[in-house]
């Protein structure tokens, strides 16, 4: 079977984690052995869109068998890009249509699959979440020391590690707000603005940004291949996003044996379930925090769960359901 990927990310900014889920899924599919073209004009058996821009309108409408990953849903776009307020229903219009063509959707997450259903899409709706790569994102020794080294840090350094796009919905200002009460750790956050002017940036978060406490290092500009040194560097993955569908890095984090502290969210609890420490508001985040690095018997056993929740979104627990849906059309 031949499959053609289609990702845009890869002719525009690629710091986000639709590019990630794109490359995972072009990575997991030649692990099945299968024939993948990757943003083609040729013929395929089945043609895989992962964005929505024109190209991925182009190549639904022209092609036989398709099937639509749904990364995107009209809240991925509030705290995220400028005047949302004016276009935001344009945005579901475009969304419902662009979906409502597939063949089949593949929902990233429960959450994703009834926000669709929500705004009229009418077909075929599967849950399939982005795979992650356990091979490569896991705990290694020698990964740890040339992550600390990139970031200048000793062996006492405790850090709690964010990863993420510079936006409000991400929750760095929490992260901030939070390296400031805790200034015996180090907080570490890495991630741009790959949509430059367009992304949203409240005031507030940009003076925290001008003016970060001493304990915080913000890294941009680091190339995916190196994001498991970043993950092997840090102790604790801190990510207090106010929205998300199926984020990569908390997989990612979870992978690479970090304990898991997440912002309490109805998309988590569907498709997580367990596995992580829920926080409501910053002063659950600086205690859960502490006790992470003051208790070592709760630090061990976050861990435990953070490797047993990354199984699940591994290659081999999602590429033949993939496959499956592949050959059902």
């Amino acid at each position: 079977m031949k499959v053609n990927v289609i990702s845009e990310s890869e002719f525009f900014p690629k710091g986000h984690g639709v590019h990630t889920a794109y490359l995972n899924h072009v990575a997991m599919l030649k692990k099945l052995n299968m024939e993948v073209l990757t943003n083609s004009l040729k013929k395929a058996d089945v043609v895989h869109i992962e964005t929505i821009g024109p190209f991925g309108l182009y190549k639904l409408l022209s092609s036989p068998k398709t099937v639509v990953s749904a990364h995107v849903i009209p809240a991925s776009f509030e705290g995220s890009l400028t005047g949302t307020r004016y276009w935001l229903g344009s945005a579901k219009r475009y969304l419902r249509f662009f979906y409502n063509k597939a063949n089949l959707v593949l929902a990233v997450a429960p959450k994703v699959k009834s926000e669709l259903e929500k705004i009229g899409v009418k077909q075929r709706i599967e849950i399939l979440p982005n795979p992650v790569n356990t091979l490569v994102f896991k705990r290694d020794a020698e990964l740890r020391t040339l992550g600390r080294k990139r970031f200048g840090l000793n062996t006492d350094n405790r850090v709690v590690l964010g990863v993420g796009q510079v936006q409000p919905r991400k929750g760095i200002g929490d992260f901030i707000k939070i390296a400031q009460e805790l200034p015996e750790f180090t907080f570490i956050w890495v991630g741009s603005q790959p949509f430059g002017a367009l992304t949203t940036q409240s005031e507030e978060l940009q003076q925290l940004l001008k003016f970060p406490p001493k304990n915080f290092i913000k890294a941009s500009g680091v190339p995916y291949s190196r994001m498991p040194q970043v993950y092997n560097a840090s102790d604790i993955f801190f990510f207090p996003s106010y929205q998300e569908n199926a984020s990569m890095s908390i997989i990612e984090a979870a992978s690479s044996g970090l304990p898991l502290v997440l912002r309490d969210l109805a998309e988590y609890r569907l498709l997580y379930k367990k596995g992580y420490l829920a926080c409501s508001k910053n002063s659950e985040f600086k205690t859960d925090i502490q006790l992470l690095f003051s208790d070592r018997n709760l630090f061990g056993r976050q861990k435990k769960e953070s490797f047993k929740l990354a199984q699940k979104f591994s290659y081999e627990a999602l590429g033949d359901k993939l496959l499956r849906y592949y050959q059902n059309l």
